[in-house]
């Protein structure tokens, strides 16, 4: 494998940078709608069993700080990967919906799901890259449409990140990276503090 100019090797600096853009976004998304929690999965060449997870937790939720789990690719998170659609749920409509596994073999050991907002993280050309939850608002209330829309601008721009990396490391590596065809925003979006 081929160094890059500061001596590393691309896809070790690919994955630092990936860890470092993925985390900030959690820190981010938990500000950004008021959350206790915030985590995301990305999923690796479609493997769920390879994905990588991130974690951003309030004091509240301190005794989970450590707290690890592998991605499965079952349950909410799949219905949110699977379809391309975000959710946003109650606690009381998270343990109703059918797609609900109760932290499967973490059950105890996970931190308590206080409603989900959910989105996925889709890059050029459909391209999914996994998924953005909160969950927990600070003020105690349910996530609304204001808190989805601000998600999803966040994800969206996880996605051009991400995007703009994997096309890096092609380049370096001497593979194609071609540019997708980018359409002009149609509006602006104004993301005001909480």
């Amino acid at each position: 494998m081929s160094e890059t100019t500061d001596g590393t090797a691309p896809a070790e600096e690919f994955d630092s940078r990936v860890d470092h853009l993925l985390q900030t976004t959690c820190e981010v998304a938990r500000a950004l709608v008021g959350a206790h929690q915030a985590a995301m999965a990305m999923i690796v060449a479609g493997d769920w069993a390879r994905a990588r997870k991130y974690f951003s937790l309030s004091d509240k939720y301190e005794q989970w700080k450590d707290f690890t789990m592998p991605g499965r690719g079952i349950g909410l998170h799949a219905v949110v990967v699977a379809k391309n659609e975000a959710i946003c749920m109650t606690e009381s409509e998270v343990e109703q919906h059918p797609a609900w596994r109760g932290f499967a073999e973490s059950a105890g050991k996970h931190p308590p799901l206080r409603g989900l907002l959910a989105v996925p993280i889709v890059g050029e050309d459909g391209l999914n890259y996994g998924l953005l939850q909160v969950s927990d608002k600070v003020d105690g209330s349910d996530f609304d449409a204001d808190d989805e829309r601000r998600l999803a601008c966040l994800a969206s721009a996880a996605a051009v990140g991400l995007d703009a990396l994997r096309k890096v490391r092609a380049l370096r590596l001497g593979e194609p990276a071609p540019a997708s065809p980018v359409e002009p925003a149609t509006s602006f979006v104004v993301i005001e503090p909480a």
